[in-house]
């Protein structure tokens, strides 16, 4: 009777081993699903895509786009002649949830259906992603419209300028003229009601300035986190000597981009809108010195990037100004000869 007890007594302690192995295999499996499920919905922070193809046309060529709020589909600045002024932001900026921002200062939507056209068009009637041609200027340091798109996994740059003024071929008139009605659809299509744009983020853009305009308010900067000087030697450079002028100021946030741009962070973009009585610029002084400041709003996808979109004169192609979290690095010496 005792073995038979100790047996039952063995298979009943197995069982339940058994029972809680079975157990935490299901938990596990249900964890492993869940989180396979979770990191498909997130993508790992890769970007959500799409792909459709058009009706229109048994030819039409199928169209992937990126369908994130921070990612950008279609972007324009318009400058980069040898006169041209510095733009703080594009034209126009779409994104792939349908979102778009006029300048930095106007924030509209178009449906899902309607960006789905507008990439058809740009795309199949256009057929903007496969120009032979991607610059369209023959006069040169004239201002022209760049055109950035990222669609179908590429990266692509167009320039739409004073084209035509020399002997040009058939087919590059033809892609030309085919790129400037993409561009007056692209303008045509954001026709919607807009509302201001908000943005809880800035950018600090510091230069320094010789001839202020006495007639403003010349205010005293509040920050202890970084001097003016600081700010201005990391963002445009040292201002070289000039013993020929009194003005010996560069063309760094007049007409050129900067180096760099600084983020700020809630609490001094507060004390700095506070000080400006929420003006976007305005005129600081500083151990004697004059600098001009602007806080300038992030679009959507800059703040993920760490890279501001502007454009400035004498400028051949795009290029994103990085963007400084924290401390700002102190100056690299000139190296002497």
């Amino acid at each position: 009777m005792m073995y038979i007890c100790q047996g039952r007594l063995l298979l009943k302690k197995y069982v339940i081993r058994q029972t809680y192995i079975a157990f935490f295999a299901c938990c596990l499996l249900a964890t492993q699903l869940g989180g396979c499920s979770l990191f498909s919905a997130s993508g790992s922070q890769q970007p959500q895509k799409t792909t459709f193809t058009s009706s229109a046309s048994s030819s039409s060529e199928p169209i992937t786009y990126s369908t994130g709020a921070h990612d950008v589909l279609i972007r324009t600045f318009y400058g980069g002649g040898l006169y041209g002024s510095l733009e703080l932001a594009p034209q126009v900026s779409i994104y792939g949830d349908g979102t778009y921002i006029l300048g930095q200062d106007q924030q509209g939507t178009i449906s899902s259906d309607a960006l789905q056209q507008l990439l058809d068009t740009l795309v199949n009637t256009d057929g903007l992603l496969h120009l032979k041609r991607q610059q369209f200027i023959d006069i040169p340091d004239q201002n022209a419209t760049f055109l950035e798109l990222s669609l179908n996994d590429k990266q692509l740059e167009l320039v739409y300028g004073p084209f035509g003024n020399q002997q040009e071929s058939a087919d590059d008139m033809d892609e030309y003229h085919r790129l400037g009605k993409a561009l007056s659809t692209i303008t045509a299509t954001l026709k919607g009601p807009t509302h201001p744009y908000h943005s809880s983020s800035s950018a600090l853009l510091v230069r320094q300035i010789f001839h202020p305009d006495f007639t403003q308010t010349i205010l005293y900067w509040p920050l202890y986190e970084f001097t003016l000087s600081q700010a201005a030697i990391f963002e445009c450079g040292i201002v070289p000597p000039d013993e020929n002028s009194s003005n010996a100021e560069t063309g760094c946030l007049k007409y050129l981009i900067p180096d760099h741009a600084q983020l700020l962070t809630a609490s001094q973009l507060q004390t700095l809108r506070t000080q400006l009585n929420n003006r976007p610029e305005g005129i600081f002084t500083e151990q004697g010195l004059y600098y001009e400041v602007t806080l300038r709003p992030l679009l959507p996808d800059e703040l993920a990037h760490k890279t501001v979109a502007m454009f400035g004169s004498a400028q051949g192609s795009y290029r994103g100004v990085p963007l400084n979290q924290g401390t700002i690095p102190a100056p690299t010496p000139t190296p002497t000869p």
